[in-house]
């Protein structure tokens, strides 16, 4: 049975700083932030109506995630150099991103060819380093095929989803994986000194990639749950019973940086420091080694036509 529609805010409230009393209108996609006026953090009073499930808190600091972007860019040497030398605290953002996770059992059944490993002493002629004709032996691995059939049940926990447009799925495949097991139950609280993103895709349009995501799981488990030293051929059907689905909050360093008229957009894993996203080349460079591996060749070619 697919689990219930978990509906998505779309509106928000002007927020009542409690410092200094100011009308603050948070941007649409955010449910925390800051005020304006005295920059006290925020939290939407409507976050409460997201029922937002848990929320695994920040284990980089700024300086940290900073370093981790560092680390990664300095390597990167067809960056531009904006790029490359912009890992500094002052350019990332801690954002609580959001996260659908799903459970589920799956129940498959499956066709495949197994192999089986044997050796084979083999005898053979060749001919010696005295020019003489020899008999020798080796060992020759062979496989023997045989067709195998049957059925699968696993059972899956906290399978994530991004629940945010702006983090496309493949993305956040790339960021994870987060440690759940530090999760805790959300409080208004737990947000306050952090920016946090409001869910913005619909569970309906997660369920098809969740749906998916599973399945691949699912004849990954197969394939290491067959006997036999190599398998072909494997085809199988998936059942999926989904279980409930929660709303989980999870760290996210975003750093922006300007690149020509284009925003790059690199992100650090909030737990682990995992680096993601699409670093550009700069156009100089790249006609810079164009040009230099020209006149390299034609060196060598000159050389060469001098001998």
């Amino acid at each position: 049975m697919d689990a219930p529609v978990t509906p998505v805010v779309d509106t928000i409230q002007i927020s009542e700083c409690p410092q200094c009393g100011a009308q603050v209108e948070l941007p649409v996609e955010r449910i925390s932030g800051e005020c304006t006026f005295c920059q006290s953090r925020l939290v939407e009073r409507t976050a409460e109506k997201l029922a937002i499930d848990r929320v695994a808190p920040f284990d980089l600091t700024e300086e940290q995630a900073a370093n981790r972007l560092n680390s990664t860019l300095r390597f990167k040497w067809m960056a531009p150099e904006t790029i490359r030398k912009g890992g500094r605290a002052d350019v990332v953002e801690g954002v609580y991103l959001p996260f659908w996770a799903y459970d589920a059992v799956a129940r498959s059944t499956y066709q495949a060819d197994i192999g089986i490993h044997w050796w084979e002493k083999q005898t053979y002629t060749t001919t010696d380093s005295k020019g003489k004709t020899v008999t020798r032996t080796r060992r020759v691995l062979r496989v023997e095929w045989f067709p195998t059939e049957g059925t699968h049940v696993a059972d899956y926990r906290d399978q994530l989803v991004s629940a945010s447009r702006g983090l496309p799925e493949g993305e956040a495949n790339t960021l994870e994986p987060f440690d759940l097991g530090l999760c805790v139950p959300y409080a208004p609280e737990l947000l306050a000194g952090w920016a946090a993103e409001r869910p913005s895709v619909e569970t309906t349009r997660a369920l098809d990639t969740v749906r998916s995501e599973f399945t691949q799981l699912e004849g990954q488990a197969i394939t290491k749950f067959l006997p036999g030293d190599q398998q072909r051929s494997l085809t199988y059907g998936t059942t999926l019973e989904l279980g409930d689905i929660e709303l989980f909050l999870l760290p996210v360093w975003i750093a922006k940086f300007s690149h020509g008229k284009e925003t790059v957009r690199l992100l650090v894993n909030g737990q682990t420091g995992e680096v993601v996203g699409n670093v550009p080349k700069s156009k100089w460079k790249v006609a810079g080694l164009v040009g230099f591996s020209l006149i390299v060749a034609l060196g060598i070619a000159a050389l060469a036509g001098a001998f």
